[in-house]
């Protein structure tokens, strides 16, 4: 009997090593760089799969590396020096529409937590015309929703204010406190940093939209074709994380404190803020957020139409994601 049961665990035991070994081998593709147009604690998940080996468990070595926006973010992609991007959804479409061969294939982000903050003298974003608005790069997802936001209010983007290149939220930040700006758009956590310096709210993101396609996966479809199980490996250890970052509330913070040089109080507020709108299986919004995206797009000029779902969205990685969840 003994050595009947010996002879059964020996088989075990080879059968899961043989099932590792072809899981592994599977793994088309273990050194994966991920891009982020820039650093913000949105992006949580990303880190703490980073900082606690959720990718490694998975199988894949990845490399996170943050640029100075989601424009720079798709030409390093096409270049290849990125193999995934998580950016903006408008930021993916700029290699989608270009023919770079680019698509989003999940989401996952769908959070609406972009506030506009003004200088002491301005109360309202109707009394904002010929005011410097702060955003982080043009054609970003803050430049697109900056000019809507102004169209909705009766003011001309174009001849009514001037919009300024600022880079990330904590330089805008800083050059509004020097004078340089006078309005600026700010996410989570910088936003509540904006409130307590005595800077007004003049319009939240929510009152536009519910949710919002605020971060997406994607890369170049050569990739997503010939490397889906890097993919899969990827998206488990991102799954991993989400799980983690919301059970983990006081250790998140503390990550994103190390990594992004803020205060923790203001990172408690931000995790608040975003959290619930963090989903593992990488769906889009609802129906609304994505249509007052594209209104956004259509108003700004930049689609003269909704795009057809088939020419972004490979949806073949949440459409399956409870057949290779963790």
């Amino acid at each position: 009997m003994l050595k009947f049961l010996r002879i059964v665990a020996t088989a075990a035991a080879l059968t899961v090593l043989s099932w590792s070994g072809a899981s592994a081998q599977a793994i088309e593709k273990k050194d994966i760089t991920i891009g982020l147009p820039l650093n913000t604690s949105t992006l949580l998940p990303i880190y703490v799969g980073d900082a606690k080996g959720f990718f490694t468990e998975e199988g894949v070595n990845v490399k996170v590396v943050a640029f100075k926006g989601g424009t720079e973010l798709v030409r390093g992609m096409v270049a290849g020096a990125v193999d995934i991007g998580v950016g903006a959804f408008s930021e993916a479409l700029v290699g989608v529409e270009t023919g770079q061969g680019v698509k989003v294939f999940y989401g996952g982000f769908n959070m609406a937590v972009f506030d506009w903050y003004a200088v002491p003298s301005i109360k309202t974003l109707e009394e904002a015309k010929g005011k410097r608005f702060g955003i982080s790069t043009f054609g970003s997802s803050t430049d697109f929703l900056t000019r809507y936001a102004l169209s909705t209010k009766g003011i001309n983007p174009k001849t009514d204010v001037q919009i300024v290149q600022g880079g990330g939220s904590v330089p805008r930040l800083a050059a509004m406190e020097a004078g340089q700006l006078e309005v600026n758009i700010f996410a989570t956590p910088e936003k509540f940093m904006a409130a307590d310096r005595g800077f007004n709210l003049v319009l939240q993101q929510k009152s536009i939209a519910p949710d919002f396609p605020f971060h997406v996966f994607y890369a170049r479809e050569d990739f997503i074709k010939n490397d889906p199980n890097a993919i899969k490996a990827v998206l488990r250890g991102f799954a991993k994380a989400v799980r983690w970052a919301k059970a983990n509330k006081d250790e998140s913070v503390k990550l994103l404190a190390s990594k992004l040089g803020l205060e923790e109080k203001y990172l408690n507020r931000g995790y608040d803020d975003f959290i619930d709108e963090i989903f593992e299986d990488g769906r889009m919004p609802s129906e609304v957020g994505m249509k007052t995206f594209w209104d956004i797009g259509i108003m700004n000029g930049t689609y003269k139409e909704p795009m057809p779902v088939e020419k972004y969205w490979v949806g073949t990685f949440h459409d399956t994601y409870n057949e290779w969840k963790p």
